[in-house]
């Protein structure tokens, strides 16, 4: 004769309810069912539930449901692992943004002001492009002006080729002859 105890008694009721166990297992569950009182109320309330459940309207299923839901999981979006190339595509894509670049280069001249006002001066060295002499940058304001005077210089060049450019050029001709004909 075999025993359970509750757990195994547990795992056992649902193939118990749906008559799935051999005489043998059947006999062991039914067994623990009389001898304990937790598990016999376990038993009762699993079958009121299923009593319960059966008393809820049947529907049939309209004839495009299946259709819909076939749809919907075709259109179900999936989970795509990222290789180490796309990540670090991502994250030259990050770097190249101008406002990443732009925190770096404000982060830079706070670290090196707040550097300068500790005392701490970095040796660093230059080549300024009027004299080509090598100087020595102990003050992170001269740093901020040359990237000034360098940004100024990118920007006056972008804007000087981007109104050079044959579709500018073709807009502003044709807005003085609509000048000229008003």
């Amino acid at each position: 004769m075999k025993w359970l105890n509750c757990a195994q008694c547990e795992e056992e009721l649902s193939d118990y309810l749906d008559g799935a166990l051999n005489a043998d297992e059947q006999d062991a569950v039914e067994r623990h069912f009389r001898a304990c009182r937790t598990c016999g109320e376990l038993l009762e309330g699993m079958r009121e539930v299923i009593d319960w459940g059966r008393t809820f309207p049947v529907y049939t299923a309209p004839a495009w449901l299946a259709t819909r839901i076939i749809d919907n999981t075709a259109n179900t979006p999936r989970v795509v692992h990222e290789t180490w190339t796309e990540t670090l595509a991502a994250i030259g894509r990050w770097l190249i943004e101008p406002r990443t670049a732009m925190a770096v280069f404000t982060a830079t001249m706070v670290i090196g002001w707040m550097g300068n006002i500790a005392g701490i001066s970095p040796r660093w060295t230059t080549v300024t492009t009027v004299t080509m002499v090598t100087t020595v940058v102990r003050d992170p304001a001269a740093i901020y002006y040359d990237a000034g005077v360098f940004v100024n210089r990118a920007y006056d060049r972008a804007v000087r080729t981007y109104y050079n450019t044959p579709l500018i050029t073709q807009i502003q001709s044709r807005i003085e002859q609509l000048r000229e004909i008003s």
